[in-house]
């Protein structure tokens, strides 16, 4: 932009020669120049004037890139909790209780004799030996006798098992890392540029 500037004010400064030249001539024959030049005693000689457009100037609209996009890395720690579970204390058992045997007295019909034929030799009243077969019946007598009615048995209580509840840490959700990524920053920036680097020229007066 500068190197610009630098162009246009030599190109003045060669046509501000340029005019001192042809205005030094013109008077020599006889003519004019600037604010002296009238359209009667300029007959037969040219007059320009120095014209100037200046520098047209535009503003931009530009999209830069402030910060990049970066990838960071965040470690969620585990995550516990407690859970209620139940447990048991004392298991269940078994209690053996004995019971005894029950007995009973009963009477028996049993045999005191068993009777049968014998032989049986007497004398009668006249002196006479006789023999004669002699039935004899059985005889039968009654006893007491003790029997068991139940035997002895073991009978077996049950106790049943006792629990209790109690409280566990457990861990819910184990330590992760994350990755996150952070988006690109862009920003909208205006910047003033040149667009046209104006000019000089000379202009024949009158026009």
């Amino acid at each position: 932009m500068t190197h610009k500037v630098l162009t246009v004010s030599a190109f003045a400064a060669s046509a501000l020669s340029a005019a001192l030249l042809l205005g030094s001539t013109a008077a020599q024959a006889g003519g004019c120049f600037g604010s002296s030049c009238r359209p009667a005693p300029c007959q037969g000689t040219a007059c320009y004037n120095l014209v100037q457009t200046p520098p047209v100037y535009d503003t931009i609209a530009e999209t830069q890139l402030v910060r990049r996009s970066q990838t960071r890395h965040r470690v969620v720690p585990a995550r516990y909790d407690y859970v209620t579970e139940k447990v048991m204390i004392q298991p269940a058992r078994q209690i053996p209780h004995h019971v005894a045997a029950q007995y009973s007295s009963v009477s028996e019909k049993v045999v005191i004799s068993p009777g049968g034929k014998r032989w049986e030799v007497s004398t009668d009243v006249h002196g006479r030996t006789t023999g004669c077969w002699v039935y004899d019946e059985p005889q039968y007598g009654f006893r007491q006798r003790t029997v068991e009615v139940t035997p002895a048995t073991v009978e077996y209580e049950t106790i049943p098992a006792v629990y209790t509840q109690r409280q566990r840490r457990v861990m819910v959700q184990p330590t992760q890392v994350v990755h996150e990524i952070i988006p690109a920053t862009y920003e909208t920036r205006h910047r003033k540029v040149l667009v046209s680097p104006g000019s000089q020229h000379w202009q024949k007066a009158g026009y």
